[in-house]
């Protein structure tokens, strides 16, 4: 088969011609869109470190201090502007019909900043994904229809995290906890019921589930805060309740809870 003859890579390359020309005739609106990039990038490293700085600061000290984290949070800001900043300037270049050559320095920031974006859609996605499927066990709960079927984003992230292209980005997405979603997931289900309804729920999925003291469960399924949260549809708030947070410290419930196969 020649190449030609394939409809595929013709599509590819007329895309890339495409695209070569639009970013050739916007190169001004491309380079401004990847500035505001830069700097919302910055920001999001400031405040997502301002939030989690001791605990990514405790595994390298046991006694984490205040300027620790200032220090932390705005040294990753100024790093993510100044990658972006120096990156989009070089990227911006390879489409520009009278570019200069190209630099080594332009190149390594260049695919950092790919890969910065790449990891950040992925954080994005995974978490997106958590919400949604909480969403989705609450609507299963509520109403007596056949379930519908889960989410399409969570179908995507669980995808790309069995994927061996993409899995290991889960290795290093601080906001993956699996064990905290799924117990999210339960608590947004349980408290969808009635209490005969919710008894039945635990008798028959969780009492031998192997979680330490597994009425718990129950605990949070009669919460009048969590269920106002599910009620309301707050689910943000829900998958970061401290409540949860507590729950999962009892023994061995985050293992426990990780190897739970939600049905």
């Amino acid at each position: 088969m020649s190449i030609i003859s394939s409809p595929w890579i013709v599509l590819a390359l007329i895309g890339v011609i495409v695209v070569f020309i639009l970013f050739s005739l916007f190169k001004g609106v491309i380079k401004l869109l990847l500035f505001l990039v830069a700097a919302v990038s910055a920001i999001a490293s400031w405040i997502f470190l301002q939030k989690n700085g001791f605990t990514f600061l405790s595994f390298v000290t046991n006694n984490p201090q205040p300027w620790m984290v200032q220090a932390c949070s705005w040294g990753a800001a100024f790093f993510v502007f100044a990658v972006f900043f120096h990156g989009m300037n070089w990227f911006s270049q390879l489409f520009s019909w009278h570019r200069g050559g190209a630099s080594t320095g332009g190149i390594l920031t260049t695919i950092l900043m790919c890969f910065l974006l790449f990891w950040v859609a992925m954080v994005g996605v995974s978490y997106y994904s958590d919400v949604s499927l909480i969403g989705h066990y609450h609507a299963r709960a509520s109403s007596k229809a056949t379930p519908e079927q889960i989410p399409w984003i969570s179908r995507l992230s669980a995808r790309l995290h069995e994927s061996p292209i993409t899995s290991w980005l889960s290795e290093i997405n601080p906001m993956d906890d699996p064990a905290q979603t799924k117990l999210a997931c339960l608590v947004a289900y349980g408290c969808s019921l009635d209490e005969a309804g919710l008894s039945q729920f635990y008798k028959t999925c969780l009492e031998h589930s192997g979680v330490p003291q597994p009425s718990r469960f129950l605990d949070l399924f009669r919460d009048k805060g969590l269920r106002t949260l599910v009620e309301e549809g707050r689910f943000v708030t829900l998958l970061e309740n401290e409540h949860l947070k507590t729950f999962l410290q009892r023994l061995n419930t985050q293992e426990v809870l990780e190897k739970m196969q939600l049905q």
